[in-house]
């Protein structure tokens, strides 16, 4: 009897095993490598974001852009295929997110990045006002002194073999961010609140490595990872920072009188928190959510895009020189770059979609599926996961013919034009979209701006960008460039 019993239950995970593989048996028409049972694909896919995006790449070579994988209980469809994207983005129906995100709900709760139904649509109408022209007009006053900071630290970096200009951009990044975000200067640039910058980058770093991790990804078995005690940390640290923030702004909006206006953009250096303040609808920890979602998803997506526009600047000299030209076109020798200034500098504006083509910030988006789909003719049952494969369409030769060169023309209008719709989405598309796009837009091409103005930068022999994801994609060996002084390089 007792061996029954044991061999009973020693078969029950490779019964559930069986189920688990019926249940997806209509993707046989997806190809991917063979699963082994219980932990699937997870030596396919690695647990190191460096792996996962080496490995990503080996598999969509192999297998072609839309190929399947099994990760624990998990089904994974990744695809790279704009078709596929248009269906899925663009519908009202596929827009839950996958289970991934779960692992941020400790952080942001049900702000609008992890949050799904009625309550992500109230939030959205809520917040896209919030970030409309003159918004952004006003928060480029924070873009130009914190660049200034920027532009100050790297003057001590001048005439050296090579920087790593990662940690000044990430910095730079998160000043911009919290100001923006929650009107507070943090003076991270100046070495200001390391505590608070730690846990942000202790806890980002973390949660990307268990998404896509077979075993991390369980809170119960987390809870056995070396860096559970300081990741946990972490969190309260963040939590603390932004409850303290959000109520000494309350009470600080109680005592004053405030003009009432329709027109929120009409008021002086007004944060997004400002804004949330002013809804009767929302909570203190409504607007945590929402304010520690700013902060999650633009600091990191901000740094990575300045500094791979950076080491694409480097290595083509001849593109740099072009921006360089514009830049004294536009904005000559004027100390303050406005939106004017933003808004001409065309040429800038393809080479940064050009940095976002190449190194797209965001690698993958997913959704989860609540019911069975057909998408493109492919039947994909419920409890599918999609993870859209930006990265994968945006070096797909289909829609990018030699996707590894780097050339800003691909961005022409009548390029463009000639291109499929949706094979150009570095930050998603339709109802789930990047609120932040148009800010992360202005960010980039102010301090590319700025710099370039003070500073002629060069490749570094020998240094080739280690690529990895972690949220977004970001390189493991830092960003090396020469920085040289204008007037004075050789």
């Amino acid at each position: 009897m007792f061996f029954v019993v044991v061999l009973t239950v020693l078969s029950l995970p490779f019964f559930w095993w069986y189920f688990f593989l019926q249940k997806f048996k209509s993707l046989s028409v997806i190809p991917g490598p063979r699963p082994l049972p219980l932990i699937g694909n997870a030596f396919d896919i690695g647990d190191t974001p460096t792996a996962l995006f080496n490995n990503c790449a080996k598999l969509l070579n192999q297998y072609g852009d839309v190929f399947k994988v099994f990760i624990g209980n998990e089904c994974k469809v990744f695809i790279a295929n704009a078709d596929f994207l248009e269906e899925i983005m663009s519908s009202n129906v596929y827009i839950t997110k996958s289970n991934a995100y779960n692992l941020l709900k400790p952080f942001l709760n049900d702000g609008l990045l992890t949050s799904g139904g009625s309550k992500w649509k109230k939030r959205r109408k809520l917040i896209t006002p919030t970030l409309h022209f003159k918004i952004l007009d006003q928060f480029l006053e924070v873009f130009n002194s914190s660049t200034d900071i920027l532009i100050a630290k790297l003057s001590s970096e001048v005439g050296k073999d090579w920087t790593d200009v990662y940690p000044y951009i990430n910095l730079f990044s998160l000043d911009v961010i919290c100001e923006t975000a929650m009107g507070v200067k943090i003076s991270s640039q100046e070495g200001k609140n390391s505590e608070y910058v730690q846990a942000l980058f202790r806890y980002i770093e973390n949660t990307a490595v268990r998404v896509f991790s077979a075993w991390k990804r369980f809170d119960f078995l987390f809870k056995f990872a070396p860096e559970y005690p300081l990741h946990e940390k972490s969190l309260v640290i963040l939590q603390k920072f932004s409850t303290d923030v959000i109520e000494k702004r309350r009470l600080k909006k109680c005592q004053e009188v405030v003009e009432k206006t329709s027109d929120v953009g009409m008021k002086r250096r007004v944060a997004l928190l400002d804004l949330l303040l002013e809804s009767d609808d929302l909570t203190n920890d409504d607007i945590k959510e929402e304010i520690n979602t700013f902060m999650f998803a633009g600091h990191d997506t901000a740094t990575s895009g300045v500094t791979f526009a950076l080491l694409a600047l480097a290595e083509n000299p001849e593109i740099q020189q072009k921006v360089h030209d514009e830049i004294l076109a536009v904005v000559g020798e004027e100390t303050y770059v406005s939106m004017q200034h933003l808004q001409d500098t065309k040429y800038l504006e393809m080479v940064i979609k050009e940095v976002q083509r190449k190194y797209s910030p965001v690698p993958f988006v997913e959704r989860r599926l609540e019911m069975d789909a057909s998408i493109c003719g492919v039947h994909f049952p419920r409890g599918t996961t999609l993870s859209l494969y930006l990265y994968g369409v945006l070096h797909n030769e289909k829609y990018f013919p030699d996707p590894e060169k780097f050339d800003p023309d691909r961005f022409l209008s009548h390029r463009q034009s000639e291109r499929h719709n949706y094979a150009f989405v570095p930050f998603s598309a339709g109802p789930r979209n990047c609120v932040g796009q148009k800010f992360a837009m202005l960010d980039v091409k102010l301090i590319i701006i700025k710099i370039l103005r003070k500073f002629k930068i060069f490749q570094v022999p020998d240094y080739k960008p280690q690529l990895g994801m972690a949220g977004v994609l970001k390189s493991y060996n830092g960003m090396r460039i020469r920085l040289m002084r204008r007037g004075t390089e050789k």
